[in-house]
């Protein structure tokens, strides 16, 4: 799996890996090097603050993060100063079938 053997930079990294849902774990074996390292790059921003993410409407705490051309990821953050959870990982593909399924 390429996902296991996405190696982590520092302990934070260590730590973000320990903590991904299964699904995203799978969802990373179908991502390339360089998307895998924009994920990072992305939560490690929204963590800090450096980057804004797009608040997902009707949802509890969840925003929408650019991460690489073809991948967005879903973070929830429960307080400015929590912890940043990733929820998933998708295409945008992927979301505008589910908002036109959702729409009708």
């Amino acid at each position: 799996m390429q996902a296991t053997a996405w190696q982590p930079q520092d302990e934070e990294d260590t730590r973000l890996l320990d903590q991904l849902p299964p699904h995203v774990l799978v969802a990373l074996d179908y991502l390339t090097r360089s998307e895998r390292d924009g994920i990072l790059a992305a939560v490690r921003a929204f963590s800090r603050h450096d980057l804004a993410g797009s608040p997902i409407p009707n949802s509890d705490s969840l925003y929408l993060l650019w991460a690489a051309p073809e991948v967005r990821v879903i973070v929830r953050r429960t307080s400015p100063s929590g912890l940043v959870e990733v929820e998933d990982v998708v295409r945008p593909a992927t979301l505008r079938a589910f908002a036109e399924a959702n729409a009708s």
